[in-house]
Parts: structure tokens; C-alpha cells; sequence
């Protein structure tokens, strides 16, 4: 008869929101994420909701999302707001939906700092809930910003785009560079700032020295005269990998450990200058898969790292355009049309751009990048820039589809109940610019493969499902194991050790036997 273990067991059971970490195995597909429905956000969020992070102690524990006010700065300040998360509706008009309810105000959570920098030319962009580190008293929420005309305001040079503060806003620190000062290629501040979210912990020390915290962005354009060029910014999305402080007060100006996982070079003419293609002409870019490939006024606004089961990804979500017009089809001054004729393409301004490059038609997009594959590149074993999307996906369920100029925001993840957070934005007639959050769930369809001699896991178990693991010498479970409501694991092994950081959520039933 099985005998539960006493002593053998050493139970260091602290419940947790790690995660799950890598198994290595399968790429998520889009198949694997499932529609729930959408919510709206309070009006306050208009022109806003371009950075969101889950935040899994909120609202008492059931979990609540950051999201970031204006778009601009507010007074002179980079804006947040917490707000529940209500049961996901799908209704023909997004007027219908329920509307989140504010658990905290929108509160100034820069201090000041972004307006220091540049107050004109910024969108207050990306924000991510980070638990205390090292030695801070607090847990923090990190902020970043995307300098819309990086050229004009600081020429070739780079620039800081990440800050800290505690929850409430207060003792804000920054700016902060990404990477090494004086800053050389890859490390650019057009490379940074757009968006930022966490990997498991697992994946970061397999992978990325242990760092956890990850931001990007795609800005087209070189510094330098080279014709293709790692300086300045990325034709296509970038990944770089923070390791976040560990003390309170880190100094304005700092440098942020960094590692580059994923950026393309910059091409330029070739690629991405203006006009080029715009006839229909093939182009020279890093950034190139299936019909797809990089166009100057892309605009990658979200990103998330994505588990179900043993299959996983980082999603980046954002507004992809279709051309690199720009003298084409200017009605002040269209001589500099390499064209006898303006091609199609660019006779349209299709969103009321100003003068310069016009892209269009829009349609929001998002891709799937497999994480062994960035997990190579961080390590040195291949060149960023060969790493190209997997999957594309054109999400069916937001309102505006098709060719649209209303864009996308933040994402944000759920690890611990397998949901995903996409904000639509572009809602409502006129200039309202309201925003939507849809939400899917991800969750694993089979028990994964967990026994042997000596059997190490870190990775969740299907809600739903009875699973087994056998091990002749021992089971250890590491923070990185969720075992959700609904799901029943038996762990048989003489030595099972349950490691701190293991999430088992109310609901779930475990059996420990020998």
C-alpha cells in the first residue's frame, strides 16, 4: 500500500506567480490561444493603454492589470492606473462590453523624469510589474518611453529610456540606459523602450544570465553612413534582455546590464528608404518571412512570453504597414519621386499622415518567435537578425478589421491562469480613440512527460487532467511547477522535494507517495 513520505519530504512550499519555466520542447501556435472575450477600459484610457502589465496581487490576490494613462505626458508626468479585471464578454459593439473599474487612480509614476529628457517627443509607452529585488524594501513597477523622433531631438546620439518607482509612484529613479555607456552598436536608444514584460526565471538562466526583464522596439533608422549597419535602430522588432535592479536608489544615467537577443540590421537605402519598393520592387531586408517584410513606419507596441504546456513563445503584437512611400504621393512637394508616375501605392494617405513617410494601408498583426531560437541568438550561437517569426496572426475578434488605422497597445500575460491581454485601441467615431483589452487563455492539453531516475520539473500541469509522475530515486519540483485548480498530480518517488516558488492553486489535488 502507498505510504505518503514524512520525513523524506522537505517541504519548502511558498505559493508564487513564477511562471512556469522551459521544457524545451514545442512552439506555441496561434490554435493554442482561445477567445474569451473583451472588456472595456474607462474613458480616462483614451489615447492611452499603450503599456500594460499583469499584476497578480491585485484586487486582494484575484489579480488586476497596470495600464498607462495619455499617451503624452499629463502635467508634465508619465501616467498609470490599476484596474480590475472583469469577466471578458464577446459583444458585436464594444460599447456593450463591461467596463474594468480603477483599483488605483491614475497617479504621476515618473516623477518628473521623462520631461527632464524631452517633454515634446515621447509616448510613455511600456510598464511592467517587477517583485522586490536584492536588497529593495519594495516591489517596483518599471516604466519606458518611446522617443518618437529620436533623429530630430538628439541627432546620432543614444539615449535612456527606463525608469523605476514604487507602486504608488514614489522614490522614481532614472532615466536608465540599456546596456554600456558610451553606447555602441547593438545597444541604441531606438532600439529600446516601446515595450516590456518578463521571462520565467528558468529561461532567463538558461538563456540570458539571469535576467528577467525585457524591453524592444522597431525604429527603421541607421546611424552612420554604411550601407547596412548594426548603429542606431532595427528594421524590424528588437529584444534585449535587463537584469533589474537590485537596490532602491540606483543613480540617474545608469547603465542597465543588458544582453541583445534579437534586432535586424538596418539597410539603408536598401531596404527601407524612402520610396524604396514602392513599385513593387523587391528589397533588401533582414526582416523578411512569407509575404512580410519590414516597412519604415511598422509599429510594434506589445510583447509577451507565452506558455502552454510544453509549448511556448514570445508574441509581439503590433500595426504592420505595406509600403515605404514618402516623396511618392506628397501633395506639397512630390519631386523627389524616383517615379515618372506616382505608383498606386502611395497615392493614398490612408491616416491622415503628415508629410514624410506614409505607409499605408495598416492591419494589426501578431507574431510568434520560438524562444530556443532567441535563447541561440542571446547565447552567441547565430546572429540576432536571422531569427524570423514562425507564425503570423491577424486576431479575427478585434472590432476594427482589415486595413484600419486604429492601432494596438499594451499585452500583458496571466502565467498562473494562462490568460493573454491585447489592448485594441481606435474605438468610438472621431477622435475618441477609446480602448478595448481582449483576453485569451492558454492552458496544456496533455500531462507532460515526468518520470525516470531522477526527475526534475518545471512545468505546468493541464487544468483538469490526472497526471502522474514515477521516478526510481527522486522527484524535485521546481518553482517553476503550477498545478492549477481541477488538476490532479501524483508524484511517486522515494524523495520528492518541493522547492520554493511551486504555485498550487485552490482547487488542485496533489498526492505525495512512495
Amino acid at each position: 500500500m502507498a505510504r505518503y513520505l514524512r520525513a523524506a519530504i522537505r517541504l519548502s512550499l511558498v505559493l508564487s506567480v513564477l511562471v512556469p519555466s522551459i521544457g524545451f520542447g514545442e512552439r506555441l501556435q496561434t490554435s493554442d490561444l482561445m477567445y474569451q472575450g473583451a472588456f472595456r477600459l474607462p474613458e480616462n484610457f483614451n489615447w492611452g493603454a499603450r503599456g500594460l502589465s499583469y499584476y497578480p496581487l491585485g484586487n486582494s490576490g484575484a489579480g488586476s492589470l497596470l495600464v498607462t494613462g495619455f499617451e503624452g505626458l499629463t502635467g508634465g508626468f508619465a501616467n498609470y492606473g490599476e484596474v480590475s479585471i472583469p469577466t471578458p464578454q464577446q459583444e458585436a459593439n464594444w460599447e456593450d462590453l463591461p467596463m474594468a473599474a480603477f483599483l488605483r487612480p491614475l497617479m504621476p509614476f515618473d516623477g518628473g523624469l521623462v520631461q527632464a529628457l524631452e517633454g515634446d517627443s515621447v509616448f510613455v509607452s511600456g510598464i511592467q510589474y517587477v517583485p522586490r529585488q536584492g536588497t529593495q524594501t519594495a516591489d517596483k513597477i518599471y516604466g519606458s518611453l518611446n522617443e518618437w523622433y529620436p533623429e530630430g531631438d538628439f541627432g546620432d546620439d543614444s539615449f535612456p529610456t527606463i525608469w523605476l518607482s514604487n507602486l504608488n509612484g514614489s522614490s522614481a529613479r532614472g532615466l536608465f540606459y540599456v546596456g554600456p555607456q558610451p553606447q555602441t552598436a547593438p545597444y541604441h536608444g531606438r532600439k529600446m523602450g516601446e515595450y516590456l514584460f518578463t521571462v520565467p526565471q528558468s529561461y532567463a538562466d538558461t538563456y540570458l544570465g539571469g535576467r528577467i526583464l525585457i524591453t524592444g522596439r522597431s525604429r527603421g533608422t541607421p546611424v552612420g553612413s554604411e550601407p547596412v549597419t548594426t548603429q542606431g535602430g532595427s528594421q524590424g522588432p528588437t529584444l534585449f534582455a535587463i537584469e533589474p535592479w537590485q537596490i532602491d536608489s540606483p543613480a540617474a544615467n545608469a547603465s542597465m546590464d543588458a544582453l541583445p537577443i534579437l534586432y535586424y540590421r538596418a539597410a539603408y537605402p536598401g531596404c527601407a528608404g524612402p520610396d524604396i519598393g514602392a513599385n513593387g520592387e523587391n528589397v533588401d531586408c533582414d526582416y523578411e518571412f512569407s509575404d512580410q517584410v519590414f516597412r519604415m513606419c511598422d509599429a510594434w507596441s506589445g510583447a509577451g512570453f507565452v506558455e502552454s504546456g510544453s509549448k511556448r513563445a514570445i508574441l509581439i503584437l503590433g500595426q504592420k504597414s505595406s509600403t515605404n512611400c514618402y516623396y511618392c504621393g506628397d501633395p506639397v512637394d512630390p519631386t523627389g519621386c524616383p517615379y515618372a508616375t506616382t505608383p498606386p501605392a502611395c497615392a493614398t494617405y490612408w491616416c491622415n499622415e503628415s508629410r514624410g513617410y506614409h505607409c499605408g494601408p495598416y492591419e494589426r498583426q501578431v507574431i510568434f518567435y520560438d524562444t530556443d531560437e532567441l535563447g541561440q541568438a542571446a547565447k552567441g550561437l547565430r546572429d540576432p537578425w536571422t531569427v524570423l517569426p514562425y507564425a503570423l496572426w491577424r486576431p479575427t475578434t478585434f472590432y476594427l478589421q482589415g486595413y484600419t488605422c486604429g492601432d494596438v497597445g499594451g499585452m500583458a500575460v496571466d502565467p498562473t491562469r494562462g490568460r493573454v491581454f491585447m489592448v485594441e485601441r481606435g474605438l468610438g467615431e472621431g477622435d475618441i480613440n477609446a480602448a478595448a483589452v481582449h483576453v485569451w487563455t492558454v492552458s496544456a492539453s496533455s500531462c507532460p512527460t515526468c518520470s525516470g531516475d531522477e526527475v526534475t520539473l518545471n512545468v505546468a500541469f493541464p487544468a483538469g487532467k490526472t497526471c502522474a509522475c514515477t521516478a526510481k530515486t527522486s522527484i524535485t519540483l521546481g518553482s517553476g511547477v503550477v498545478i492549477p485548480r481541477d488538476a490532479t498530480v501524483t508524484f511517486i518517488a522515494p524523495l520528492v522535494t518541493i522547492q520554493p516558488g511551486v504555485t498550487i492553486e485552490n482547487g488542485a489535488v496533489v498526492h505525495i507517495r512512495q
